[in-house]
């Protein structure tokens, strides 16, 4: 896939193509941790009369667009967008994964030359903003756009940390959002009279179906759920459903070695220690676990839409695939991530890169993104469309997105993923106990936050 710019000209038409909160009930909690009520930035966006009056040409660059048709739906969406604004001129490049985008963009900046709009994956929006390299979006956002966001974009692009002038303001929005949610094999399910979890179990239901699931069926030894402890995603969302997380409130500082965590880290022990989970996963690949599943050796797992797709489409497991609710506590949460849009702190033209976010953020521009390219919307008009209410599997996981959260928002997020995969596998292995897992995670963690 070339990385060249590709220039969508709005006069000749050219196209490029290039590379929770859930329903109260007695048992189930009506929030997620850090989903209270929030008063969101208010808006300072002008009028929407107030389009450029003489020629202005942005750039936006894409980091990814690596799902097929990714690219053309962007090109068709970006000669919209120039449409309505016929003195833009927009150059689009999108960097695939394997070229490493997220590197070639700091060095842009630190070059002094990037694009007015990138497109990053989260945390690494966080990256950015700690290094003094983003802009607050708020000025430049219709209050109408920020009133739609679901709750997960609304919160989580909302920015905590050292930079003062940042603080409370967004520095990013999700151009789309995915979760994981729980996946089952039906058949085992019915073969182990064990209900389908088409409703939010507690945790301590979670765990006695799942050791209800452990045995033999169809001739074949299953274990009731697959996990891997290389894997924050497959653990974390219990440490949030207590009401736990990594850093404190104002990122300054780790969270860990206390009884939120000590309880949740007890509790996921227990699929190990009771043989729910297979040998040896706490260092298991993920895409070992979702070959076990699929040959009906796992009963249920934590996986995205994606691979529940993927499953829903082959002709020899299609049939027996389920997709549940996400388990509670004291909250229900989902681990959510998503690709967001960031304005760079050096952008010529911020006012027309909001434009540009805003327009991407419309119901009808997320309903021709995500119907074409895959994941989930980040606006509320386009989650309640017909395509992902009438549709199963689609539905479950929008019910994850509502109560979704993301990870790490930090720039130490990729450190923080490397030091607890170590001391959970140590743990898990038998190598040291719980306290003194606990107190490895909060030093290490002290000390990347020192750097």
């Amino acid at each position: 896939m070339k990385k060249g710019l590709v220039l969508l000209l709005a006069v000749t038409m050219l196209f490029a193509f290039i590379g929770c909160q859930v329903q109260p009930t007695e048992t189930t909690p009506t929030t997620t941790p850090s989903s209270e009520p929030t008063k969101a930035p208010e808006s300072t966006q002008p009028p929407a009369e107030n389009v450029p009056k003489e020629p202005v040409t942005i750039r936006f660059w894409q980091a990814g667009a690596d799902t097929a048709n990714a690219t053309n739906v962007m090109n068709r969406l970006l000669l919209e967008f120039m449409k309505e604004n016929p003195n833009v001129l927009v150059e689009y490049q999108a960097v695939p994964w394997a070229n490493d985008p997220h590197t070639v963009f700091q060095t842009a900046i630190a070059g002094g030359d990037v694009a007015d709009l990138l497109v990053v994956g989260s945390p690494f929006d966080y990256v950015l903003a700690e290094s003094g390299a983003l802009m607050s979006l708020t000025p430049y956002l219709e209050q109408s756009i920020i009133d739609d966001l679901i709750p997960v974009a609304a919160r989580e692009g909302v920015y905590t940390g050292k930079i003062a002038e940042l603080e409370g303001q967004y520095i990013s929005l999700p151009l789309f959002v995915d979760a994981r949610t729980i996946l089952y094999n039906k058949e085992i399910f019915d073969e182990a009279q064990v209900p389908y979890p088409d409703t939010s179990w507690t945790h301590e239901e979670f765990l006695a179906n799942a050791e209800k699931l452990t045995g033999t069926f169809g001739g074949k030894k299953v274990y009731g759920f697959g996990t891997s402890a290389r894997y924050a995603s497959q653990y974390i969302n219990f440490v949030w459903n207590l009401g736990g997380d990594v850093l404190n409130e104002d990122m300054t500082a780790p969270a860990i070695d206390n009884d939120i965590w000590r309880k949740a880290i007890s509790y996921y022990l227990e699929f190990y220690k009771k043989g729910i989970t297979p040998e040896g996963s706490e260092a298991m690949a993920l895409a070992d676990i979702q070959a076990m599943f699929a040959n009906g050796e796992i009963a249920m797992m934590v996986a995205t839409s994606d691979y529940a797709t993927e499953l829903k489409n082959d002709e020899n497991f299609g049939d027996k695939l389920g997709v549940g609710i996400m388990p509670h506590a004291d909250y229900q949460t989902a681990f959510a991530g998503s690709d967001v849009l960031v304005i760079p702190a050096i952008s010529k033209n911020p006012e027309v890169a909001g434009r540009l976010i805003n327009f991407l953020l419309r119901t009808e521009s997320q309903l021709e993104y995500v119907k074409n390219v895959g994941f989930f919307p980040s606006v509320s008009s386009a989650l309640a469309d017909e395509y992902f209410t009438s549709n199963p599997i689609k539905a479950k996981f929008a019910e994850a997105i509502k109560c979704g959260k993301f990870y790490v928002k930090h720039a130490i997020s990729s450190a923080v993923t490397t030091i607890l995969r170590s001391q959970m596998q140590q743990l898990i292995a038998g190598e040291i106990d719980l306290d003194q897992c606990l107190k490895n995670m909060t030093d290490e963690i002290n000390a990347a936050l020192q750097e």
